[in-house]
C-alpha cells in the first residue's frame, strides 16, 4: 500500500507499505516508480477519481517502467469523471438516464442537481425550489450541473469485472438500504433482470477494464436508469466479493495472464447483507 500519510489504516492491513509526495507533486511518478522497482511491483491498483485519471494519462510511461497500470483507457476515465459527458454517453449509446433539465420550472421541483465531477455525493443533492437552486449556484445558465427530476427509486449498486477487452466477466447487485454521504453502510445483494442487462449493454458502448462500480435507480413500474459509473472498486465493493465475485483473486490471475481463472463464474450469493462500521486502530506515533 502507498499514501501520502503515514497515518494510514490501509498501513495496518497491507503486507507492506511506503510513503510518497501526493499524486500532485511533479515528483510522484519517479518515487512511484523507483518504489515499485525496489519491491518488484508489477501491478498498481488505483482506488481513488484523481488516481484513475492519473494512471490512464500515464499508461505508456508505467508500462515502460514495468508498472501495469489496472485502469481503463484515459478517454473511458474522462467520460466516467464527468457526470454531464456521462449522461450525454447513455443518451447517444441507448442507455436508460433519467432526463437533463437546463433550467428547471416550477412544475419540475424537486430536482436533484449533481456537479459534472465530484465523488461521495459533494455537491449533491435534492432541491425543493429556485430561489434554493440559485441560492447555491447562482443565476443560470448552469453548464457544470446536471440537473435531473428527484427520483425516489431504490438505489442499486453494481459490483462488475471487465476483461482486458472491455467485455463483462461477471457482475453482482447490491440495494443500497442505508447510505451516508454517498457511501452505502447497509446493502444486500440482489437478483434483478433488469439490472443485469445493464452490464454488457454497458460494455458494448465503453471500453472498461478490471473492476467498476455502477450506479442505479430501478423500480417495477419505470426499470432502471443508470446514475453514474466509476472505474474502479466502490467503497462497499467488500459485500460483492464476500458474495461470490471474489475480485481480488480474478484481477491477481488476469495480471498473471491465467485469463481462464479470471473469466470463470462464480456461484453468486443473493440477500447477503452487509453492515458497515468504523473501526478504531492505536498506534503509537514520535
Amino acid at each position: 500500500a502507498a499514501d501520502a500519510s503515514p497515518l494510514s489504516a490501509a498501513f495496518h492491513f497491507s503486507d507492506g507499505h511506503f510513503l510518497l509526495p501526493p499524486i500532485e507533486d511533479p515528483r510522484f511518478m519517479s518515487q512511484l516508480v523507483a518504489a515499485c522497482s525496489e519491491r518488484d511491483i508489477r501491478v498498481v491498483l488505483p482506488t481513488r477519481d484523481a488516481d484513475l485519471r492519473f494512471f490512464a494519462e500515464h499508461r505508456e510511461a508505467l508500462v515502460a517502467a514495468g508498472i501495469w497500470p489496472l485502469v481503463a483507457e484515459a478517454e473511458t476515465v474522462e467520460v466516467c469523471l464527468d457526470k454531464i459527458r456521462f449522461h450525454r454517453h447513455c443518451l447517444a449509446n441507448g442507455l436508460p438516464v433519467l432526463p437533463r433539465i437546463e433550467e428547471p420550472t416550477a412544475a419540475e421541483y424537486p430536482c436533484f442537481v449533481r456537479p459534472r465531477s465530484g465523488s461521495a455525493g459533494q455537491g449533491s443533492g435534492r432541491l425543493p425550489h429556485a430561489q434554493a437552486l440559485r441560492a447555491l449556484h447562482g443565476e443560470p445558465p448552469w453548464p457544470d450541473l446536471l440537473i435531473q427530476p428527484f427520483c425516489a427509486d431504490p438505489e442499486y449498486t453494481i459490483d462488475a469485472l471487465f476483461d482486458l477487452d472491455g467485455r463483462a466477466v461477471q457482475w453482482i447487485a447490491r440495494e443500497r438500504i442505508r447510505v451516508k454521504a454517498g457511501e452505502s453502510t447497509v446493502s444486500r445483494t440482489v437478483s434483478l433482470p433488469a439490472l443485469d442487462a445493464l452490464v454488457p449493454a454497458l460494455a458494448n458502448s465503453l471500453h472498461l477494464v478490471g473492476p467498476a462500480t455502477l450506479q442505479v435507480f430501478h423500480s417495477a413500474a419505470r426499470g432502471p436508469h443508470l446514475i453514474e459509473i466509476n472505474p474502479r472498486f466502490g467503497g462497499a465493493a467488500a459485500l460483492g466479493i464476500e458474495a461470490g465475485l471474489d475480485s481480488p483473486q480474478r484481477l491477481v490471475a488476469l495480471a498473471q495472464g491465467d485469463l481462464a481463472f479470471f473469466r470463470q463464474p462464480r456461484p453468486l450469493r443473493f440477500g447477503l447483507t452487509m453492515l458497515r462500521y468504523s473501526q478504531d486502530l492505536f498506534e503509537e506515533v514520535p
